[in-house]
């Protein structure tokens, strides 16, 4: 349970051998490459005949392929039918290896099978945009459905021009003042569409010149509709148009409804194009000669003779390889975490916040009990636990998972397991308590006991973040720092407490006199160990170090945090309690009170379980985060690149994952 151990890699291998050991290496997917030209300097003498490996081209290809693919299976996915729901998680993404989807792919004839997509995708977008334009044409008519004569009527006139169209609003009153001047024009008002007063105007030759400017002024829309029918037959013939098109639309959608094997093919498609775009961007971290290949990268140390092995199969003798150890402290060492089942679930919390750096530890396991211990205490009881755990187990058993979602629910699945114990010491069954069943504690009584618990539970956390503080400072060989960083904040805090505790009565006077002294030598400690880290004259380190001291509040601070733990698991009971005796009130009235009560229970006890589990997520998030990390954990680390694509449509060798 650790990070794992990292090896760099050196490859020279012969460019003939290059697309094949790529794909081979994307099959053993337990590799990241770096610049090649980060290791060695290519531009000495003796390598100025390396250059880049130029794959721009072969991206963009890859790239609009793969644009096709999402184009084809958005179209289909309108119309086809698809799994939602339980059906959905139950059914899942279909499994792959790597091996499987390029046999599969290989069976594809993509190009036969996006012309047939795409032609009935323009096509339905095409008739999509003629019923639209018809429409539009409707609304205009109907606003000047009262002439009686037609369009092109209009224009057929020898000595006089007619036309139809329409002015804003805004420009109404100008529009018509122009008209006005005119002598040989006839202007009637005959309708309204949309912010625009619709006009029929019929004028004289000789004053077009007039005509045309007051156009200009009230910026006249023109209606331009080449139709010998009068506008209410042309709205009629319109209209049979949009039907016999929408006949033609339903058809294509159904065509297109019945391609869901060819979806499915799009999608595999994609995921393969995917892989090969990964693929030749590697080879941007590359460096080429007409004949040699040089390649750089990083590979988990129980994997390298697995690589070399990968890499004989195909160039067989004719490669050079060297592995070398890395840094230690090395920001740019790629991290993967390696852990159990069970805290492999936790993970995600790690990455959540910031993976560890190389140099650091794996907090995933120093946490994990931890976490689920607070989760618990926070939503503590059986019946919402047994609830999580029947579920995720139900769920894990017959839903066909991703595999981050398949991580999700064993975490969801533990965190119940706990839920459920911190119920049975509480007593708590959905909110009630049964007559009779043993319990630890009583909440509606121990409440002073629970909040002490959990503050000694925060006491008990925050010196487990100072130990393992101390442990790395150990391991790195820095003696006098964990003396000052941690040796002296647990003089220090140790002291007040016991301090604290005799003045209360609960221990004697005599230790909390040795306390009192042990408290002294912490603070001096402290102020020393500030005043160390610090620089500048006598003053600045002196202040330095007093304000370490100060630190102590943020310690009073984190213990008071640790309340949450009590103040939760109340919350939610009392919350569960108030659901209860609200059922209890409607229950056996009437039938119709039988309903309401069963109603209450179920719809208020998912949501208590919901509001219990969000707030115990969150809380224990800021534990961890907050208080326990503070001490000791930096993070900052990058997660390892495995040699594949993401995928999106499948579970690509999923055992790897799992």
């Amino acid at each position: 349970m650790a990070i794992v151990k990292m090896k760099k890699f050196h490859l020279l291998v012969l460019n003939s051998y290059r697309e094949k050991l790529l794909r081979e290496l994307q099959i053993f997917r337990n590799i990241q490459f770096e610049d090649v030209c980060e290791v060695e300097n290519f531009e000495s003498e003796d390598l100025l005949q390396f250059k880049r490996i130029s794959v721009e081209e072969e991206i963009s290809k890859y790239e609009d392929q793969m644009n096709q693919c999402t184009y084809a299976i958005d179209l289909i996915g309108k119309h086809a039918t698809q799994l939602t729901g339980l059906k959905a998680l139950i059914e899942g993404l279909p499994n792959y290896t790597f091996e499987e989807m390029e046999k599969k792919v290989s069976s594809i004839d993509f190009d036969k099978e996006y012309r047939v997509v795409k032609s009935l995708g323009d096509e339905l977008a095409s008739i999509e945009s003629s019923i639209s334009k018809r429409k539009e044409l409707i609304k205009e008519l109907e606003s000047v459905s009262q002439l009686d004569v037609s369009f092109n009527s209009l224009n057929k006139l020898k000595r006089f021009k007619a036309v139809v169209g329409g002015v804003s609003n805004k420009l109404i009153d100008i529009f018509n003042e122009s008209m006005r001047n005119l002598e040989y024009a006839y202007c009637e008002e005959i309708g309204v569409y949309k912010d625009e007063r619709l006009f029929f105007i019929i004028f004289d030759k000789r004053e077009e010149e007039d005509i045309l400017e007051a156009f200009r002024i009230g910026n006249f829309n023109i209606i331009k509709n080449d139709s010998d029918s009068l506008p209410k037959e042309r709205m009629a013939e319109l209209n049979a148009e949009i039907k016999e098109m929408s006949d033609k639309k339903e058809e294509i959608c159904r065509i297109l409804g019945t391609k869901s094997t060819e979806m499915s093919d799009f999608k595999l498609y994609f995921e393969y194009l995917g892989n090969l775009k990964v693929r030749a961007q590697a080879q941007h971290e590359f460096m080429a000669s007409r004949s040699v290949c040089a390649l750089s990268g990083y590979c988990p140390d129980f994997e390298t003779k697995r690589l070399e092995e990968t890499v004989f199969s195909v160039c067989g003798d004719t490669y050079t390889a060297e592995f070398e150890e890395v840094d230690k402290n090395d920001s740019e060492v790629p991290i993967i975490l390696k852990n159990n089942r069970i805290v492999r679930a936790f993970e995600s919390i790690t990455s959540t916040y910031a993976l560890p750096k190389y140099n650091e530890v794996d907090p995933t396991p120093l946490y994990a009990p931890i976490y689920a211990l607070f989760f618990g205490m926070m939503s503590a009881d059986v019946g919402y636990g047994m609830v999580l755990v029947i579920l995720t187990s139900l769920g894990l058993k017959i839903c066909n998972f991703t595999p981050n979602m398949k991580k999700n629910v064993k975490f969801f699945q533990l965190i119940g397991i706990s839920t459920t114990i911190w119920g049975f010491l509480y007593g708590s069954y959905f909110g009630a308590s049964i007559p009779g069943m043993w319990r630890l504690f009583d909440l509606s009584k121990d409440f002073m006991t629970i909040l002490i618990i959990s503050i000694i539970m925060g006491g008990i956390h925050l010196a487990y973040g100072l130990l393992i503080k101390a442990y790395m400072q150990v391991r790195d060989g820095q003696y006098v720092d964990m003396f000052f960083d941690v040796i002296a904040w647990f003089l220090t805090l140790g002291g007040i407490i016991s301090f604290l505790l005799s003045l209360a009565g609960i221990i004697s006077l005599e230790v909390g006199n040795i306390a009192k002294y042990v408290m002294i030598v912490g603070i001096i400690l402290l102020v020393i160990g500030g005043a160390r880290a610090s620089e500048g004259n006598i003053a600045k380190r002196l202040v330095a170090g007093i304000y370490n001291v100060y630190g102590i509040s943020n310690y009073i601070g984190d213990f008071v945090s640790y309340s949450r733990l009590m103040a939760l698991g109340m919350s939610g009971g009392y919350i569960a309690f108030s659901v209860n005796m609200i059922a209890g009130m409607v229950w056996g009235k009437t039938f119709i009170g039988y309903i309401a009560a069963i109603i209450i229970l179920v719809l208020f006890h998912a949501f208590n379980l919901f509001l219990s589990c969000l707030g115990a997520y969150v809380h224990a998030l800021r534990l961890i985060y907050v208080e326990f990390f503070g001490k000791f954990y930096e993070g900052g680390g990058k997660a390892f690149k495995f040699f594949r694509n993401k995928t999106k449509y499948i579970n690509l060798d999923r055992q790897y994952e799992d």
